[in-house]
């Protein structure tokens, strides 16, 4: 098993209540939104262009490059692949840390609450208009968590 290194291990702000399902085991999966601040911490790239999955997507599409790229629900990008997510508990110094294995990482359109998955296009004033027809989504990347190969707990 590979170690742990600063290149293959994602650090991720938890709450408690996450993070002790983890530890216990019956939270198999962390989700992370990925936004237009943060995609780069998932996904992988070369000098600042997405990888990518060129029978998914390719440089003459219009959506190319774009991370909210809807493509019939298949996210043509590339994540960055991490082995271990360093969980932490808050912000505080004092605070619950751990170690977990990631066994697999895919890709989800965000749901809304009737369960509908969140598809727009943007009009002309690039605000977004939902449409089950649109080119754009909002997509989590979904860490498939192993074992737990270290826990630390504040006080300890």
């Amino acid at each position: 098993m590979e170690a742990p290194t600063k290149e293959n291990t994602l650090y991720l702000p938890i709450k408690q209540i996450y993070f002790d399902q983890i530890i216990a085991g019956t939270k198999k999966e962390e989700y992370r939104e990925i936004k237009d601040t943060t995609y780069k911490k998932y996904l992988a790239n070369q000098d600042g262009a997405l990888d990518y999955d060129d029978e998914l997507i390719n440089e003459e599409d219009e959506m190319f490059g774009d991370p909210y790229a809807y493509n019939s629900g298949k996210y043509p990008y590339c994540p960055i692949e991490y082995k271990y997510l360093n969980l932490a508990v808050g912000y505080a110094k004092d605070r619950d840390t751990a170690l977990v294995e990631v066994t697999d990482i895919t890709f989800q359109v965000l749901k809304n609450n009737k369960g509908q998955e969140v598809i727009f296009d943007f009009n002309e004033e690039d605000k977004p208009i939902f449409t089950p027809k649109g080119h754009c989504a909002f997509w989590e990347i979904v860490y498939h968590l192993g074992k737990v190969m270290e826990v630390k707990r504040k006080g300890e």
